[in-house]
């Protein structure tokens, strides 16, 4: 984990699903937990194997070109590696668990919107699938972005060389956080303010195309906030990031729709944000506005 990286204050996708999942398998008391309580005497053993439920065995994220996001949970086959009845009551049991918890949600919260818009189901080997829809991640690319536009300046006390890095994979990023700093010096990132989350929806869908892979890699690297190295998650979201700059019209962009221009901007503020923290929190290194 790395500490210096800035608690994020909205739920990550992965982490929320992780933490349902923990619940959904705890041991209960009979009179708690009904028809769907885990017998196996072996249980609570292996269950303390699986901890932290942090790692990446429980819960992998699954590249999909039509979900931006989609998850896999192999839990059932790892408590029930020896046992196939055991393994399906596993199953049954975490599905059973999110479908209720979803039919008894009924504030406004980020967490719950989340968890209305989410279809869980099973494929033939055991596994759980989990699918965030449209409407939850424009929610959570809402909260995100609000967050971004409160974070107060940041100057980092961990990078006394205000210089660019010669390690050209620093660089690459710090290229790409200094592109992010242009695009809105350009642009009036001050329209966003106020903004609601309708800003990224038409008709109820996520009305961007080419913005998909840039959205997904951002899902990913907040999902991955405190387990993959800042220097690996920096040069995934640059990388992804530099492709979104040079495929999508962002300055000049009184010749697109408004709305999918406010998305476009929206999505390099969160960038900017992003690898602000990953380069001098993370790295310890200088984010440069300009090179």
């Amino acid at each position: 984990m790395n500490c210096n990286l800035p608690k994020i204050t909205y739920p990550r996708l992965r982490t929320l699903l992780l933490v349902t999942i923990c619940e959904a398998i705890t041991p209960k008391t009979d009179v708690e937990a009904g028809n769907f309580s885990i017998d196996d005497p072996d249980f609570e053993q292996k269950l303390s194997g699986l901890q932290p439920f942090s790692q990446k065995s429980v819960l992998k994220k699954v590249k999909n070109q039509t979900s931006l996001a989609l998850y896999r949970s192999s839990i059932g086959l790892q408590l029930g590696a020896e046992s196939m009845q055991i393994r399906e009551k596993i199953t049954s049991q975490v599905v059973h668990f999110f479908q209720s918890l979803q039919s008894n949600l009924a504030s406004a919260d980020i967490e719950s919107i989340l968890l209305r818009d989410l279809t869980i189901s099973t494929t033939n080997i055991g596994l759980v699938e989990f699918e965030f829809g449209e409407w939850a991640i424009a929610h959570w690319l809402q909260a995100v972005l609000q967050a971004c536009l409160a974070e107060p300046d940041f100057n980092s006390a961990f990078s006394a060389n205000r210089v660019p890095s010669e390690n050209p994979q620093v660089f690459f990023c710090q290229y790409c956080y200094a592109r992010c700093s242009a695009l809105l010096r350009l642009t009036s990132p001050s329209i966003l303010i106020g903004q609601t989350v309708e800003l990224w929806l038409t008709d109820k869908k996520l009305q961007l195309g080419q913005e998909r892979s840039l959205i997904m890699q951002i899902i990913e690297t907040l999902d991955e906030w405190e387990d993959e190295t800042p220097l690996k998650s920096a040069i995934a979201l640059s990388e992804t990031f530099l492709h979104f700059y040079q495929t999508c019209q962002i300055v000049k962009h009184d010749t697109i729709d408004p709305q999918i221009a406010h998305c476009r901007l929206a999505l390099v503020m969160i960038t900017h944000w992003l690898l602000k923290q990953l380069l001098e929190r993370g790295l310890g290194v200088f984010a440069p506005e300009t090179l």
